[in-house]
This record gives structure tokens, sequence and C-alpha cells, in this order.
């Protein structure tokens, strides 16, 4: 029975998943998949040094979209997840030149008056890191390999030809790698 409703998630509109969200992990984690190719895109137009650490940023920039996201200011979703996520990248760039530079910077630079307080930041960075690290931990080093291409909006085709493999190896991974998230987000 839980498995029929976590597969109604790929039918619900942002907005309903926002709201599904408050209570329901699989709801996040489908508002993640559907949104890690713009915070990796986010991620990589404001600086390509620092990826990893700008997608963990973006990351959280959604997390708190969902978060603080009101149906009622008439805004979509879509248009408010990028708003933030975009946000928070640009403000850990600012942050980081300005530490890098040896400049002095306050707290609101810091956190680019988003509203964020930093208790909330590091809680927000440690349920990210929880979660990479069980979904790391979970999948197969074939397995990660074909969620990470797939994440980046690649093809089966295209994933099999990087990997050296057929379309039915990567379908096949695919499928263990929705089971296994699945189970994770129970």
């Amino acid at each position: 029975m839980r498995d029929d409703r976590q597969d109604q998630h790929g039918k619900l509109s942002d907005e309903q998943l926002v709201f599904s969200a408050q209570n329901d992990k699989a709801a996040i984690g489908e508002l993640i998949a559907r949104y890690i190719c713009t915070v990796e895109f986010l991620a990589k137009k404001y600086g390509a040094e620092v990826r990893e650490d700008l997608v963990q940023e973006g990351l959280m920039g959604l997390l708190s979209a969902v978060r603080t996201y009101r149906e009622d200011k008439n805004v979509k979703f879509s248009t408010y997840a990028t708003k933030c996520i975009k946000n928070k990248i640009i403000s850990s760039v600012h942050q980081n030149a300005l530490l890098s530079s040896g400049e002095e910077a306050d707290l609101e630079a810091i956190l680019g008056g988003g509203g964020d307080v930093p208790e909330e930041i590091v809680v927000e960075r440690e349920e990210l890191n929880e979660l990479y690290d069980k979904i790391t931990s979970a999948l197969s080093e074939q397995e990660w390999q074909v969620f990470q291409s797939f994440l980046r909006g690649m093809s089966y085709n295209q994933i099999a030809l990087g990997l050296g493999t057929s379309e039915k190896a990567v379908d096949n991974a695919m499928q263990r790698v929705r089971r296994k998230l699945r189970s994770l987000l129970r």
C-alpha cells in the first residue's frame, strides 16, 4: 500500500508535494529528484570550483523553500524554489569570497538576509549530510553512477554508453535505486 502512495508522488504537482512533505519524507525525496538538475545547474553557473559545496547549499535552499512556501502568495513553487536555491548558492559564494579575501563579514552578509539563523543552517546541513550518507551507503557503485547520471538528465541510452553497459542493465539499476530510495525515505 505504501508503494502505491509513493508512486502517486510522481503525479502530484509541486505545490501538492510541498504540502505532503510536511509529514511525508518520500514527498521530499520526490521534490529533490525534481529539482536536483536546477540545483546542479545553478551551482555550476555560480561557482565551478566548489561545485559539491554549492550543490549542498542549493539543496539547503530547496529544503528552506519547502519549509517556508506559502501558497496564498500566488507564486508557483517552482519559481519560489528556484529563487531560494539561487539565493542560497549566491550567499555561499559571497561568504566564501569575503572570508577568503580576509575581509570581515557581518552575520547579515554571510546569511544573505535569508532569515536563517546559524542553528537552522547547521541542522539543515546535518540533515542533508545524513540523507547523502544514507543514499551513498545504500547504493552499489554501479547504482550510484547510474543514479548520478540520471539526475543529470541523461537518457538510459546515454548512461549505458557512458558506463559501457546495456540499456537493460541501466533500467535494472534504476529500478533497484528507486526501491532502495523508497525504503530509505519511509
